[in-house]
């Protein structure tokens, strides 16, 4: 099963810490990898529009931000970045590069 998941947290989503599935704000599954990956990429035009900022990395993992988007994070006692985190994934992991 394939998963495209969107994500906004406080770090990219190539990250994959213990917490990243706390910022999952939407994921849909697809069956086939085909149909998952038409999905992606129509979620990658409409982030693409919205933000600035864009980076990839692997398969199927980017970020997406502006830089007016910044909370106060209370652990580290500073500004972070918000980021908007899109994934195809595979049974919730990242896809394997052959």
């Amino acid at each position: 099963m394939y998963q495209v998941i969107r994500t906004d947290g406080e770090y990219e989503p190539w990250w994959f810490f213990e917490d990243w599935t706390d910022f999952i704000v939407e994921s849909t599954d697809y069956a086939d990898f085909e149909e998952a990956v038409a999905a992606y990429e129509r979620a990658a035009e409409l982030l693409s529009a919205a933000y600035p900022f864009q980076k990839t990395k692997g398969a199927y993992l980017t970020a997406y931000w502006s830089d007016r988007e910044i909370r106060f994070c209370e652990n580290c006692d500073d500004d972070v970045q918000l980021y908007h985190g899109l994934m195809l994934l595979q049974d919730r992991k990242k896809l394997r590069q052959e």
